[in-house]
C-alpha cells in the first residue's frame, strides 16, 4: 500500500508541475509571453470562477446570469488583492491590469472598482479552447490516477 501511495503521490506532482507550467505557456502566449501579466490574468479568473460557482445550477439565461455575474459583490479582485497574491508590485500591478483592460481581457467594477473577467471573454472561442486543453490535461491526470490507484490484482 505504501508503494501505491508512493507512486500517487509522484504523480500528482509531476501532473501539477506539467499541469501548471502547459496552462502558463498557453496563457503566455496569449499575453504576449508577460508572465507578471499571466499571473494576474490568473488571480482574477480565479476570484471569478468563485463567483461563477455561486450560479452553479442557475437555469437563467445568458443575459441575466451576465447582469447578476456583474453585479455581484464579491466578483474580481483588487489591485491590493492582486499583488498580495502574486508578489507582484503594486505599481507594475497597476499598470499590467491597465493593459489588460485595454486590451479587453478584464475590466473593472462600478461598485467596488474590483478587477473582474467578463463573461464576454470567459465566452471567446480562444478562451474556451484554453480551457477545454485545460479539462484535458486535468482528465489526463484523473484517468493516470485511476489506472494506478487501483488495486493490484
Amino acid at each position: 500500500m505504501k508503494a501505491e501511495l508512493a507512486v500517487l503521490t509522484r504523480l500528482e506532482l509531476y501532473f501539477s508541475l506539467r499541469l501548471m507550467t502547459r496552462t502558463m505557456r498557453r496563457f503566455a502566449d496569449r499575453l504576449d509571453d508577460d508572465y507578471d501579466s499571466v499571473m494576474i490574468f490568473f488571480v482574477v479568473l480565479e476570484a471569478c470562477f468563485q463567483a461563477i460557482i455561486a450560479f452553479g445550477g442557475s437555469d437563467a439565461d445568458l443575459p441575466t446570469i451576465e447582469k447578476a455575474y456583474a453585479e455581484s459583490i464579491s466578483l474580481g479582485a483588487s489591485l491590493f488583492t492582486i499583488g498580495e497574491a502574486t508578489g507582484i508590485a503594486r505599481e507594475t500591478v497597476r499598470r499590467k491590469v491597465k493593459t489588460l483592460i485595454d486590451r479587453g481581457l478584464v475590466t473593472t467594477s462600478d461598485r467596488n472598482k474590483n478587477v473582474y473577467v467578463p463573461v464576454s471573454v470567459l465566452l471567446e472561442p480562444a478562451m474556451l479552447e484554453l480551457v477545454r486543453n485545460y479539462a484535458a490535461d486535468t482528465e489526463q491526470f484523473v484517468r493516470t490516477v485511476q489506472f494506478y490507484g487501483r488495486p493490484a490484482g
